[in-house]
């Protein structure tokens, strides 16, 4: 808060959504978004697009509660994961997916806006590198967005390493997606699994692709890896760096 936000968005872990205290202690009067925890209490990840049906409806639950708290904020918008890590690269089908979302599409108040976050190639799980078997390619996102009637969460840092995996033009993927996006998520990125990293510490050329997202009005927020250590160093690293570059 010392550094003067203009929005805020909350990541949750599943303490946070099993003692809910700590929502009456927030004051902020701007944009607030909600990130949906990814795991479990006991380390499983959630799963919209499982295809075992009891493991899809315990996420659906999980982030209904979610819901619950994001409306006690006064949340703008909440951002989900759209599931699908396999431990091995699998071709899945996007209907598990799909009737999680519609469901908590009928659940949202009127005022929270659902958003799909993209993701990348590899995912790190419990220290080792799993794939990500939906939501990346560009024409199955528009896709799945389309089928949906709901917005982007650009990761800025899982696209870039999904198309270092895929061979796929950055410039482009972003210039495609760009109608879609509602909500930014910025940090740095290298190779097809170093993410989270500090601007300019990575692969990223950040003035190339600032034409792309210019005119957008949306949240970005920096998703710097420890980034909240040390009130916040990284993250004030971060916005002075996309500032002199002519971000915000």
């Amino acid at each position: 808060m010392d550094m003067g936000p203009e929005a805020l968005e909350f990541a949750l872990f599943s303490d946070d959504v099993s003692d809910e205290s700590w929502v009456d202690s927030v004051y902020f009067n701007g944009p607030i978004a909600v990130h949906m925890q990814e795991k479990f209490k006991d380390g499983r990840l959630l799963d919209l697009a499982s295809n075992d049906n009891n493991e899809r409806r315990e996420a659906v639950m999980d982030i209904k509660k979610m819901i619950d708290i994001s409306e006690r904020l006064n949340a703008r918008s909440i951002i989900v994961h759209p599931g699908g890590v396999r431990k091995a690269l699998v071709s899945l089908d996007p209907a598990p997916l799909l009737d999680s979302i519609e469901e908590l599409k009928t659940y949202l108040p009127g005022h929270i806006e659902l958003l799909l976050e993209n993701m990348p190639a590899r995912y790190w799980y419990k220290g080792e590198l799993y794939s990500s078997c939906l939501f990346k390619d560009s024409k199955e996102i528009v896709s799945i967005l389309g089928e949906l009637n709901v917005g982007l969460c650009m990761d800025l840092c899982h696209a870039k390493l999904y198309c270092n995996a895929a061979g796929v033009n950055f410039r482009s993927y972003l210039t495609k997606l760009r109608p879609y996006i509602r909500h930014i998520h910025v940090s740095d990125a290298r190779g097809t699994s170093e993410e989270g990293l500090q601007i300019g510490e990575g692969e990223i050329d950040f003035p190339d692709i600032m034409p792309i997202l210019e005119g957008l009005d949306v949240v970005a927020v920096p998703e710097i890896l420890e980034g909240h250590k040390n009130r916040g160093a990284g993250f004030r690293i971060a916005v002075d760096r996309l500032k002199k570059m002519g971000f915000f």
